[in-house]
């Protein structure tokens, strides 16, 4: 996905919205005052911020007085402002990004690996000339298939980052390095590549344009559970609304 770095997105700058989503997409769900501090709003514009967000589907409540990133706010958050690129920098892109998930499978350092890779967007219509990025969506499951151990390892992995300088952003980011040093890498330092998760955006992913790229052995496409009707809760002090 591609945001035009002048356009706006819910009213708001597209670069603003998708840098404040970028930021808090590493919480599980967060506070008008987390929400003040990464797009370093007043707490009235963060209101107002709120309900833009809510009223595009980018972000919903998640509680009294929070709110937590939809599949479309992910994929926002993961969109890049660069130019258009060539089919031919796109295809290098792609190669460079298909060498860097055999490194994840080979090295041991990486605790998760990639089970699917999934091309979509414009990168798949072969009549564009000029796609705006290459969005890939992957999906990554330990490495490890006993839980226990596989968060043993993680929390020895974190202790490591952390003697080499590595400052994690909260407990969930803690609890998903196994997963955020995979894709992290996966990422790399390309401004070409768009990297999505598979599971948190599947929906827009196979909806749209798509090609599997990679499936591991007795992968199969995670298809979610129905979601329940939930009522909305009764107004808060802190809620925007």
């Amino acid at each position: 996905m591609r945001v035009d770095p002048k356009g706006a997105i819910a009213g708001y700058p597209a670069v603003l919205v998708r840098d404040t989503l970028r930021r808090l997409r590493v919480h599980l769900d967060w506070n008008l005052a987390r929400l003040e501090s990464v797009a370093r709003l007043s707490s009235a514009e963060s209101r107002a911020f709120v309900r833009a967000l809510v009223s595009a589907g980018l972000i919903e409540r998640a509680g009294p007085g929070r709110w937590s990133i939809t599949g479309a706010g992910q994929t926002t958050s993961s969109a890049t402002a660069a130019a258009r690129v060539t089919r031919a920098t796109g295809d290098r892109a792609l190669r460079e990004f298909m060498a860097r998930v055999e490194r994840v499978k080979q090295e041991p350092n990486f605790l998760g690996k990639v089970v699917a890779v999934v091309l979509f967007g414009s990168m798949v219509k072969p009549e564009v000339d000029r796609p705006s990025d290459v969005d890939i969506a992957v999906e990554i499951v330990p490495k490890e298939a006993d839980p226990e151990r596989a968060r043993a390892k993680n929390e020895r992995r974190a202790q490591e980052l952390e003697a080499r300088g590595h400052r994690f952003r909260g407990l969930l980011d803690r609890y998903d390095c196994w997963y955020r040093e995979v894709f992290t890498h996966l990422k790399g330092r390309s401004r070409v590549v768009s990297l999505v998760d598979l599971r948190r955006e599947g929906e827009i992913v196979w909806a749209a344009p798509h090609q599997i790229l990679y499936r591991a052995k007795g992968w199969k496409p995670y298809v979610p559970p129905a979601s329940p009707v939930v009522h909305p809760a009764p107004p808060v002090d802190d809620c925007p609304f």
